[in-house]
């Protein structure tokens, strides 16, 4: 599953698509720069769920203040939820300073020193005991290796500067955006 955010009233045009006919070789780099394009000209930013959901967690965080508890909950789906050209003028200009003073730096250490942090749970799927006999598996829980123990399900879920730019790329210049 992933966010696709489209721009309401983007500040430019999209960028023209790869040529199909281009050598095989050059076509995913021009898709990439393609996709790349659109967010830097407010049509479209994408993250699958796994980089959208701390995104979106510490844009929420960083913007309480316009940001409504409605905001936060619908961004967490694909709902087709939309966040106004105000709110993303502040978005941007909050998540800009924020990208110039080493803010979202500092953020992603404690982030990452948070997940890391993170004790081993239980696993749910051998309930703790190591090993498995069912109809999937017999002997040691694939799971969790035998262990009974996995990390946090929290941790699959990475912060990235580059998303964050990325994205303030993309609400400066998308006026308003729905997220699908």
């Amino acid at each position: 599953m992933g966010m696709d955010v489209y721009g309401l009233n983007p500040t430019t045009e999209a960028p023209a698509q790869p040529n199909e006919n281009m050598p095989e070789e050059w076509r995913e780099k021009a898709w990439q720069d393609y996709f790349d394009g659109q967010a830097l000209s407010g049509q479209y930013f994408r993250n699958n769920v796994w980089f959208w959901r701390p995104l979106w967690d510490y844009v929420c965080e960083l913007c309480s203040e316009v940001i409504t508890e409605e905001d936060y909950d619908l961004g967490h789906s694909n709902s087709g939820h939309e966040i106004d050209g105000e709110t993303c003028k502040y978005i941007a200009n909050a998540l800009k300073i924020e990208l110039d003073n080493g803010g979202v730096e500092s953020y992603k250490v404690l982030y990452d020193r948070a997940i890391e942090a993170m004790p081993l749970v239980e696993c749910d799927i051998c309930d703790g005991s190591g090993q498995r006999n069912d109809e999937y598996v017999q002997g040691d829980c694939n799971g969790c290796q035998g262990k009974g123990e996995r990390k946090h399900f929290d941790t699959g879920y990475p912060f990235e500067v580059d998303n964050v730019k990325e994205f303030q790329h993309f609400v400066e210049n998308c006026g308003g955006f729905s997220i699908c």
